[in-house]
């Protein structure tokens, strides 16, 4: 049931809604404007980004940080980035290609035909700082010689943050995407808290580069009509309501958990119900017990008895005496914990200032298991 659920991607049908988040990136991008796009993990950044590309043929690529451990390979996955997308931007003329290849010199260009078509190559002999610079300007150079937009998407961007020269390198980017005239710059990444502290802190050098785009989790009425699509394609009936509520009950309308859900309850021959529902639902966070096992003993005590209490009820009051009572911590220490957790994205702040556990699977588990 990939095609209907997948564990990856979700493309052409697979995709669910999204069309507030798809119009705004839209009008952002074609105003050659950047943006900060801060979700959790496996909420489907990625999949809206493909999407908003491929409906739009915006041409674009996406640089992955999330294995950069160095300087160097900060400017390497630059390179090979900017390399692709001026790929992209060339024409098939082989004549115009090479007149074309001639305003980037500074980046040593080297274009090559085979049969799977052209490959250029480029490099340059700055510092560090100055490469990541001059590789962006030149892009933005390229795309204004063509009269094309382009969208450079920076994913896990957080990584930067821990690297000893962070500041060097986003002072670097910041130099490049404020002269930027053609590209547009999407920073993505999924440790909110080091994501918001690079552009919104007053002493670093992305401060307040971006405009900030969230994504929230697809609404339920949402994901009930698709989920009913996706059940006539499969049973020729839709759910009732019972067992279509308790999926977005459930899973909490995580995207990744929706998908995981119903693409088990999807292998069954007939229409599930309530019960089949909950009962899936309980053997898939059960087979996922030793992960989850194994991420809560990485916590302390006092943050496992915080995330213990929220996973058995949510509060606003987390300070308040109630809670504090029933944690058996101090407010000062509950306070910390929550901090922590945060920044850990464990939990999460919705509506009304109410503190939840981030992933639903993990409540759940909790729910069952905590004495």
């Amino acid at each position: 049931m990939q095609e209907y659920f997948p564990q990856g991607l979700a493309i052409d049908e697979s995709f669910c809604n999204r069309t507030n988040e798809k119009k705004a990136l839209r009008i952002s991008i074609e105003g050659n404007e950047h943006l900060v796009l801060v979700a959790p993990r496996r909420h489907g950044k990625t999949s809206l980004l493909a999407k908003v590309l491929e409906e739009n043929d915006f041409p674009g690529i996406s640089m992955d940080f999330f294995f950069v451990l160095t300087q160097a390979e900060v400017v390497k996955t630059m390179s090979e980035g900017v390399s692709k997308i001026i790929t992209q931007l060339l024409p098939k003329s082989l004549k115009a290609c090479k007149q074309l290849i001639n305003t980037i010199t500074a980046l040593n260009p080297k274009l090559t035909f085979n049969l799977l078509g052209q490959k250029l190559e480029i490099s340059t002999r700055q510092t560090t700082e100055k490469t990541i610079s001059e590789l962006l300007l030149a892009l933005d150079q390229f795309a204004a010689k063509v009269k094309k937009s382009c969208v450079v998407i920076l994913d896990e961007f957080q990584q930067i943050a821990e690297l000893k020269e962070n500041h060097a390198i986003e002072a670097a980017i910041r130099h490049a995407v404020e002269r930027s005239q053609y590209v547009s710059y999407i920073f993505c990444g999924s440790k909110r808290h080091l994501l918001n502290e690079m552009f919104s802190d007053k002493s670093r050098p992305l401060y307040h580069l971006c405009d900030l785009m969230t994504i929230e989790r697809i609404d339920s009425l949402a994901y009930h009509d698709f989920i009913n699509q996706r059940a006539k394609k499969k049973w020729k009936k839709i759910l009732s309501t019972d067992p279509l509520e308790e999926i977005t009950h459930l899973t909490e309308n995580h995207p990744y958990y929706v998908n995981a859900l119903c693409r088990r309850l999807w292998h069954a021959d007939k229409l599930p119900d309530l019960a089949d529902v909950r009962t899936m639902w309980n053997d898939y966070v059960n087979q996922q017990g030793v992960w989850i096992t194994d991420d809560l003993s990485r916590l302390s005590l006092n943050r496992r008895k915080v995330l213990t209490a929220l996973a058995i009820q949510t509060t606003n009051e987390p300070q308040g005496q109630e809670f504090s009572n029933r944690v058996g911590l101090p407010p000062s220490t509950i306070k910390k914990c929550l901090d922590d957790l945060q920044k850990l994205d464990v939990i999460y702040v919705k509506s009304e200032s109410y503190y939840h556990v981030l992933d639903p699977a993990v409540a759940y588990f909790i729910r069952q298991h905590a004495v």
